[in-house]
């Protein structure tokens, strides 16, 4: 028998436009942020690549496909944030036996 552990991953999508300096900014701190936690997933697209986009401002932070804020983000309360998605289980290991 072998036990796995499986970890949950954690989504963040970064909407941004081009020529934004805030876009820019965010992209880096959550780049940086991807690199140390590596149960997230992050995807940056530009708004002009989605044919029907959820936001209409940049950049655009969504969390698990939810809206989590538009412009510059606060490095400390996005952590925050992300720490109490953790509790709730949006980025849980999950134990499976195998036979």
């Amino acid at each position: 028998m072998s036990i796995i552990f499986l970890l949950k991953n954690m989504d963040i999508t970064l909407i941004v436009k081009d020529n934004c300096q805030a876009c820019l900014r965010v992209e880096l701190v959550l780049k940086s942020l991807a690199e140390r936690k590596k149960e997230i997933i992050l995807t940056v697209v530009n708004i002009k690549d989605l044919s029907n986009p959820k936001a209409v401002i940049c950049p655009a932070l969504f969390v698990n496909q939810e809206l989590y804020s538009y412009g510059d983000i606060n490095e400390e309360k996005l952590l925050i944030f992300i720490n109490q998605q953790y509790k709730k289980g949006a980025c849980s290991r999950g134990l499976y036996q195998t036979n």
